[in-house]
């Protein structure tokens, strides 16, 4: 029995003594206390700035989308008339290109509903020459409003041998069999990015297109992202007097966003604000990168479900909360916020100690405070969108210039640096010098925007403009004593000397009563705004209704995936946590370990080579690394250094040369 052999396993015996005793875990740990709760507060608030967004994004393009529809609609010809040319819309929709698939993608929903046509959008990644056009738009004209098995049919056996020859995949007749057999009035193209196809592209597609206009009712859009008179020079003039276009204008992106901001962030119903930090970072990433609307309504989405999800105390935005639906974590979470502290602080200074015990003992009194507090916050911020909004509105009609857009008007007043700035101060001094003309606009916009909570009753102002512009005597308008045009200056000569001296011109008595009524007005707004325009990150619980934390946010939406990888080579220790690749506990920083990941190792190698790396020379230097002076070479040496150089070079670090065949390529360095 010696080719059997038994082992038996003998743990070493351990001092129970020196092993301490695990604690028994009796509560439940809650990582995410309330996290139903807060996930449906969440879905509640975000439905309603969604509901808005939606109604923006409608109505943003509504005049732009109906004249392209009824323009389609008349271009419809009935069977058997002739047409001369292609009926062609010219779409300039702005540069953000981004953009232009939500808009083509609803211009076609309205297109199929309300008209009886065939709607296909081209673009330029799908259609790099004629032959490959044709083919997709065959496939996607085709299989609008047939079965998938009999598209194929179609495509795969063309026309009976009774009919004639099997057509190719790429010719019309393909659409013209579903035309015959539909019956649609017309077949719609539009071409998404026409500035992106080749120009030799657009003129074939048109010439094609041109031929078969006898058979086939077809219509052309074309998108245009700088100007109809730049696409227009780059098509030939023969390809010209083919189309029969017709021009239309689409809100740009800066617009719409300016809508959207206007509707969410600005808005006096709006439970749950964007702080002014991370709402300057959304406007900026949308001016520096031009992306699309979309982009912009998901980064507020985020900003919504990173409030909800990481602060225990956004479950108080819970409308219809009791005390008794909270448990006692929720008031230590909001004793913990800075706010809170900072209220106290000011409550023991004021003396009320007894108050200061009773909110940091009775969770019932602090609920109370809280819910009045909210409220009052919401209302603080009500009461600052409402005056960024007149005070954009009295840039507006003024006319001032330059002009500022709400969005950026409202950022600077959230963060507590509109009040008593030279804008604000230019501002009013131009509401002083407005003439009546200027000043009927004004009243007459802000009573269309009927603003809630201002004590300012724009009616009246109105009607006591009317009654003084019905009685003056003169043509023209009636101007303030701050108007420049009423000064004038006066020289005077003494002793060769001349002296220039400004002296206020005779006002008249509608002059005078008109003078008397901007300077009520402009103390009763001045007045107004002044109160409004507050630091709302000084309020009591501004963390629970503002969020303005940018941390998550950049890392999502501005990721830095390079650098990340550029740190985590050259410093391993930094993501990995292990002792074994900490830099600090040797002596030189730039010592290398054989502990630490291979690929780490020939990454610092790489470095410190040259724009040809010798690959013996790194392999050497590796094993030198690795091995640690042994004098036989390991297997595994190889295979580790082998993985390496495959990472480096699926990471586009290395490439093989060209010039030297037992050298490597660097093709990137680190920081550039």
């Amino acid at each position: 029995m010696e080719h059997e052999k038994c082992y038996i396993y003998a743990p070493p015996e351990s001092n129970s003594e020196e092993r301490p005793s695990k604690r028994v875990r009796t509560s439940k740990l809650q990582s995410q206390p309330q996290l139903t709760e807060r996930l449906s507060t969440y879905r509640e608030v975000w439905a309603q700035q969604e509901e808005r967004i939606q109604q923006t994004l409608e109505n943003a393009d509504s005049v732009t989308q109906e004249n392209i529809v009824k323009f389609v609609a008349a271009s419809t010809t009935s069977e058997g008339e002739p047409q001369a040319s292609i009926p062609t819309g010219l779409i300039v929709a702005g540069p953000s290109i981004a953009s232009h698939g939500l808009f083509f993608s609803r211009l076609g929903q309205n297109i199929r509903s309300e008209t009886d046509s065939a709607y296909a959008v081209l673009t330029s990644g799908e259609c790099p020459n004629l032959k490959t056009l044709l083919k997709c738009l065959v496939k996607k004209i085709t299989s609008l409003k047939d079965d998938g098995d009999e598209h194929d049919d179609l495509i795969n056996s063309g026309f009976s041998a009774r009919n004639g020859p099997k057509l190719l995949d790429f010719d019309l007749g393909h659409v013209q069999m579903w035309q015959d057999k539909n019956e649609t009035q017309s077949i719609v193209v539009a071409i998404q990015d026409s500035e992106a196809f080749d120009t030799a592209v657009l003129v074939e597609l048109v010439d094609t297109v041109h031929s078969w206009l006898d058979r086939l009712p077809f219509i052309l859009l074309f998108g245009i992202a700088t100007s109809a008179e730049n696409f227009e020079d780059r098509m030939s003039g023969k390809s010209l007097r083919y189309l029969d276009g017709q021009k239309f204008d689409v809100t740009q992106s800066d617009v719409i966003i300016e809508k959207l901001f206007s509707v969410t962030v600005a808005n006096a119903d709006a439970r749950l604000r964007i702080g002014p930090t991370l709402s300057h970072r959304l406007l900026d990433r949308q001016k520096d990168h031009v992306q699309n609307v979309q982009d912009f309504v998901d980064g507020l989405k985020y900003a919504h479900m990173s409030h909800f999800y990481a602060s225990y105390p956004s479950i108080f935005l819970r409308k219809g909360s009791t005390y008794t639906d909270l448990p006692s974590e929720a008031f230590e979470a909001v004793r913990n916020l800075p706010s809170f502290r900072r209220w106290i602080e000011t409550l023991l200074q004021d003396g009320n100690a007894s108050e200061v015990r009773t909110l940091l003992q009775s969770d019932q009194s602090l609920h109370e405070e809280i819910a009045k507090h909210i409220k009052l916050g919401q209302t603080a911020l009500t009461s600052l969108s409402q005056a960024a909004i007149l005070f954009h509105n009295i840039r507006e009609s003024l006319q001032i210039s330059p002009p500022f857009r709400l969005s950026t008007i409202w950022t600077r007043a959230a963060a507590g640096d509109l009040s008593g700035s030279p804008l604000y101060r230019e501002t009013m001094l131009s509401l002083k010098k407005a003439s009546s003309d200027k000043l009927k606009q004004l009243l007459i916009s802000m009573e269309r925007l009927n603003m809630e909570g201002s004590s300012i009753d724009w009616a009246k102002f109105n009607q006591n403009l009317l009654k003084l512009v019905q009685n003056s005597d003169g043509s023209g308008p009636l101007r303030s004593q701050d108007d420049v045009r009423n000064d004038s200056v006066r020289t005077t000569v003494i002793a060769q000397k001349v002296l220039l001296s400004k002296h206020k011109a005779a006002l008249s008595e509608q002059d005078k009563a008109y003078s008397e009524l901007v300077a009520q007005l402009h103390d009763e707004i001045d007045r107004y705004m002044t109160s409004a325009f507050i630091d709302p990150q000084a309020m009591f619980l501004s963390e629970i209704f503002m969020y303005d934390l940018k941390s998550p946010h950049v890392e999502v939406f501005q990721p830095k995936p390079r650098f990340a990888i550029e740190r985590a080579l050259a410093t391993p220790h930094d993501y990995l946590g292990c002792s074994c690749c900490d830099r600090n506990r040797t002596e030189e920083e730039g010592v290398l370990a054989a502990t630490q990941p291979a690929t780490a190792i020939l990454y610092q190698l790489f470095l410190e080579s040259g724009t040809l790396i010798n690959a013996s020379d790194l392999w050497s230097a590796f094993e030198a690394i690795v091995e640690e002076g042994s004098e036989e070479s390991d297997p595994k040496t190889s295979a580790l250094i082998q993985r390496a150089l495959a990472e480096l070079r699926y990471l586009g670090l290395v490439k093989p040369s060209r010039k030297k065949t037992d050298h490597i390529a660097k093709i990137m360095w680190k920081g550039l």
